[in-house]
């Protein structure tokens, strides 16, 4: 019996520079078919990207070479590559990311697509992140129950009452009783 079990990104087409990159059947990038097409500077070679996070997309098998055959990576690694080789690209994620914080119903609703996608820890920070942005915190830690008259009343009284013995101590302190 011989199954085949083809990866979710398999056949899927990027586009750089007008040059159409298909994924093969794992649902990985040829980076090196990538770098020598588009004519990258020799210094932009896969072979080349030794950062740390490239180091951490090898360590998560997102990325491996195959000799003679080139440097392999999911579409992660290769958006990490991407970012890599143009600073204009990396950039260009970077404010896609913040356009997304910007609108909370929009964070909201990438955050699901997160999850459907099985990135649930990443949707809980984005959903954190854009909770922490957008959030009033002085009204959430007061609650609702604080936010009536009284409630205002009874805050701005011991607020006066910490001032008069604020002062009292003051005053004692300068006359050394």
């Amino acid at each position: 019996m011989n199954i085949d079990i083809t990866h979710k990104h398999a056949g899927h087409l990027i586009v750089i520079e007008g040059q159409a990159f298909k994924a093969n059947n794992a649902g990985q990038w040829n980076l090196t078919e990538i770098w020598r097409t588009l004519k990258l500077p020799q210094g932009k070679a896969p072979a080349q990207w030794r950062t740390k996070q490239a180091k951490r997309m090898e360590a998560m098998q997102n990325l491996h070479s195959s000799n003679g055959s080139g440097s392999w990576a999911t579409k992660r690694a290769t958006l990490g590559y991407a970012g890599w080789v143009s600073v204009e690209f990396e950039e260009m994620v970077f404010d896609a990311f913040e356009a997304v914080l910007e609108r909370p119903e929009v964070a909201q609703v990438v955050a699901e697509v997160m999850t459907d996608l099985g990135r649930s820890h990443s949707a809980t920070i984005l959903k954190r992140m854009t909770f922490n942005d957008k959030c009033d915190w002085k009204a959430l830690k007061r609650g609702p129950q604080s936010q009536t008259p009284a409630a205002k009343a009874y805050r701005h009284r011991k607020a006066q009452e910490a001032k008069l013995a604020a002062l009292g101590r003051r005053n004692t302190n300068r006359e050394g009783c």
